[in-house]
């Protein structure tokens, strides 16, 4: 099975419209018609789109109950929920009806004809009445054999949601299927702003990442105009990452301190730990945190690894996040006082440098589109960033590759560099490249070697030259625009 990268086409708003999904509305289409009791899981982060995607899939659906799940007390949530399925299926309760009764009309209902339950924002049960997972699974075992019940449980507390269904859960084991929402590709982009040339996109993508909810705040291909609007404590993503994390997490000022450090690419657990005035023994658990509950940060290991280790490092999943953290966060005092041309005049110094770490995963993705069409040299079956230390040397790493992709079969493997600068690439890139090639420790005499080089703004007549003479891959932004 291939090891590559995943990244997900999502949901996205324009207004009222519903775009692509293709994939998850297909799941969830062939699921429904099975007819039998199926139990679903959508699990992911806020603003994502999941209510939106759910909400198209019951278009046309003629036995559905929506129940957005309020954060009132137990006996006010039965009667709002009791109220719902009296509505929605004709159930009939006398006063404030149990959780037991609840279920057993529902579960005996379903068994008469299809019918479709939604509980959004199902993880709020463990604040309410931790019992009902414990129901609800008695109910499933007692009854799910003669169900038509379509159940569906989405959740933005990704933590929360994984406890729910993990193995000391009541409910382990009861799901039929689920479906883990990520931020969309930088491809889906061309969707919603069809006419905007393919750097601003590159751009757009490296400051508000691939959420829905961020990249409805764009109004204008002007990215500095964008980011203006955003420095006004008017804006809705003004404090957004920090409402998000202040939802999740009680004492946050941990994880801010940690989330500061790493969006100005500190990336190391120890050198993250001393910055953040952490102890590195309990550095750890801070960033499983934001890896596992939150999925704002990604643990990345050299390509060639095969066992993670020290030489780990910890970057930003999330773009925005990234932005916003680097550049609002530490200047809430002067933006609080309307003195924002300071921190415009820096980002826009910075923007160059900012957007080229994200344009290495656009690279990646791009790869991987090419991978997939069988338009490089090679199949490869794995890809990511590469680094290390040469052998008898001491200190930080010696060299680093933006991207590395290989084939454990068949020993191929390519080395690629991607360049975000508002110069033509020279022929020293790719030289570079090809000397650093030499450190990567891996099937070294029996490996077959592919170069590339990624540029936004093309390349010099004498790396042109040298591309052909020593078959390196040339791209420029017009092929990722054929991509998009």
């Amino acid at each position: 099975m291939l090891n590559i990268i995943v990244y997900t086409i999502i949901v996205m708003t324009i207004k009222t419209d519903f775009i692509n999904r293709k994939d998850e509305l297909k799941y969830l289409k062939e699921e429904y018609n099975k007819q039998d009791f199926r139990f679903i899981s959508v699990i992911g982060r806020r603003r994502l789109g999941k209510t939106r995607f759910i909400q198209e899939f019951l278009k046309n659906k003629p036995n559905y109950s929506y129940f957005l799940v309020p954060e009132l007390n137990d006996m006010d949530i039965r009667l709002e929920l009791s109220r719902k399925f009296h509505e929605n299926f004709g159930l009939s309760f006398i006063g404030t009806p149990s959780w037991n009764e609840i279920f057993e009309n529902l579960f005996v209902h379903s068994q008469k004809k299809r019918i479709v339950v939604v509980f959004d924002e199902f993880q709020r049960f463990f604040d309410i009445n931790k019992g009902i997972f414990l129901l609800l699974q008695e109910f499933i075992d007692k009854y799910g054999k003669d169900s038509k019940m379509f159940l569906i449980v989405s959740g933005s507390s990704i933590g929360m949601m994984h406890k729910i269904f993990d193995h000391a859960s009541p409910l382990y084991g009861r799901r039929s299927g689920q479906l883990y929402f990520q931020p969309f590709n930088f491809f889906a982009l061309k969707d919603w702003f069809p006419t905007y040339s393919i750097d601003r996109l590159v751009e757009i993508y490296a400051i508000y990442g691939g959420t829905p909810k961020y990249l409805e705040d764009v109004e204008s291909e002007d990215i500095m105009e964008n980011i203006q609007r955003m420095l006004s404590k008017t804006s809705v993503l003004y404090n957004e990452p920090e409402i998000l994390i202040k939802t999740e997490i009680s004492d946050s000022n941990s994880y801010f301190n940690i989330l500061k450090h790493i969006s100005r690419d500190v990336s190391r657990s120890s050198e993250i730990a001393s910055c953040s005035d952490l102890k590195t023994t309990s550095i750890d658990y801070y960033l499983n945190v934001l890896i596992n509950d939150m999925d704002i940060l990604k643990k990345e290991t050299p390509v060639t690894e095969k066992k993670k280790g020290k030489k780990s490092i910890y970057l930003m999943r999330d773009n925005f996040f990234r932005f916003w953290f680097r550049y609002i966060y530490p200047n809430y005092s002067e933006i609080e006082m309307g003195n924002t041309s300071r921190i415009m005049e820096k980002i826009d110094s910075e923007l160059n440098t900012f957007v080229s770490q994200p344009f290495e995963d656009i690279a990646q993705q791009f790869l991987i589109e090419l991978n997939r069409s069988n338009k490089l040299p090679f199949v490869f079956g794995k890809i990511g960033r590469q680094w290390g230390k040469l052998k008898g040397e001491k200190g930080k790493n010696n060299y680093e590759i933006d991207i590395v992709a290989l084939n454990e079969n068949t020993k191929d493997i390519l080395f690629c560099e991607c360049k975000w600068e508002n110069k033509k690439t020279d022929v020293g890139v790719l030289e570079e490249l090809q000397k650093k090639s030499g450190f990567v420790d891996w099937y070294n005499k029996e490996r077959n070697e592919y170069f590339a080089v990624i540029s936004k703004s093309g390349f010099t007549q004498k790396a042109e030259k040298f591309a052909k003479q020593n078959g390196f891959l040339l791209f420029e932004l017009d092929d990722l625009d054929k991509v998009a």
